[in-house]
């Protein structure tokens, strides 16, 4: 019973070093913070997550398209 209350404690401590990080990115890059839980969708949401951040538009990108004005 001891290791299945270690096994906890340690997932929820490995979840928020990757949720708390990943919050403050989606918060920066202009988007909704809660877009950060879907990489505890299984398989595809680390996936999910690269491609919501990589393809999207970023508050200084905008800046630089329109020529810098």
């Amino acid at each position: 019973m001891d290791s299945f209350l270690i096994d906890g404690i340690t997932q929820i401590v490995l979840a928020a070093l990757i949720v708390v990080p990943l919050w403050r990115i989606f918060a920066k890059a202009g988007k909704n913070p809660a877009l950060s839980l879907f990489v505890f969708v299984p398989f595809f949401g680390v996936i999910l997550v690269s491609l919501l951040l990589a393809f999207s538009r970023w508050p200084t990108s905008q800046k630089s398209d329109n020529g810098g004005a």
